[in-house]
């Protein structure tokens, strides 16, 4: 009963603006806040780029990485409105979109349901959340690997590994029995006014919440294969072991601290030369392989997000 022509009108001007503010805040990332044309431009001079392979296998894994994410969705969508890959993708692409313009990514959640046509929005989200909290325990666990490696250099404080892996171990363990929690508090008088969109933490059982955790394991290895072919294409030359301990450490920063807006602008870099100028003093190199990690993975599923979106119907 809300098609109406003006409602349409209102949908397709909305659309227009998202356009132009996703195009904008895209501009503004790599002309202002990163500084793309300028770091480029101060690497070209001083060295050359290594072999163009290391970049397309890092442009073409985006296909997988996001392929990943598409099987995650749909697998984790499927029991409350069954989709096929294709909407899988659109959605995902579509949440790409929406969250390189909102704080945290928190804008992926809308842009995904938005290709819902039966099942509740909210509860849509929650379910994305489930997908999301899976990918942070992914991060927070390969982390520990990281702290460990630099407990003693950048990390003077000893007791901080024991407290992280008790931390991590039991975040894995309350993701795992979700199904059980659920079934102990759905009686609670504030579960149950809201039952019929927080149900979907009991519809997940830990062989389902397992196979999400595997698919985002492998996503994981993805983005940190993606980020070493980088760091090879712009010579940020460091030995394997180091190299995976900073670009891991890299990941969790990136994870843990909130990216409110314009707090995000400097955090993916200085998070980057925070654990690789120990071993490199390449730090342009260092720079453009993070950002260009977030043009791969990010602006052009983005743009393709943009598309699908605008497709939406009304």
């Amino acid at each position: 009963m809300f098609q109406t022509d003006t409602y349409k009108r209102v949908i397709k001007l909305l659309k227009v603006l998202l356009l132009l503010v996703v195009s904008g805040f895209i501009v503004y990332k790599l002309l202002y806040a990163y500084h793309i044309n300028t770091l480029y431009h101060e690497f070209n001079g001083a060295q050359h780029v290594g072999s163009p392979i290391y970049l397309v296998l890092a442009i073409l894994l985006m296909a997988v990485n996001w392929g990943l994410e598409s099987v995650k969705w749909k697998y984790l969508i499927q029991n409350f409105e069954p989709i096929d890959i294709k909407t899988a993708v659109k959605a995902v692409f579509s949440g790409v979109t929406l969250s390189v313009i909102t704080p945290n990514q928190i804008g992926d959640f809308a842009g995904r349901v938005i290709h819902l046509e039966v099942m509740n929005k909210f509860k849509g989200s929650l379910v994305t959340v489930i997908g999301h909290t899976a990918q942070v325990i992914v991060t927070l666990f390969f982390g520990l690997f990281s702290l460990l490696y630099f407990t003693g250099s950048l990390v003077q404080q000893n007791y901080l590994m024991p407290l992280a892996t008790v931390l991590v171990i039991f975040i894995v363990w309350g993701y795992l029995k979700m199904e059980w929690i659920y079934a102990k508090i759905e009686h609670l008088p504030w579960v149950h006014k809201f039952e019929k969109y927080v149900d979907v933490f009991g519809a997940f059982n830990t062989q389902k919440l397992l196979y999400i955790l595997g698919l985002s394991f492998m996503r994981y290895l993805v983005f940190m294969f993606q980020y070493y072919l980088l760091l090879q294409y712009f010579k940020v030359e460091i030995p394997l072991e180091p190299a995976m301990a900073c670009i891991i450490g890299t990941f969790c920063v990136q994870s843990v601290v909130p990216s409110f807006l314009l707090l995000e602008i400097g955090l993916r870099g200085a998070s980057a030369l925070l654990f690789f100028t120990i071993f490199s003093g390449n730090h342009t190199g260092i720079l453009l392989s993070a950002y260009s990690l977030w043009m791969v993975n990010m602006l052009l599923p983005a743009l393709l997000g943009l598309y699908f979106i605008y497709r939406v119907k009304t």
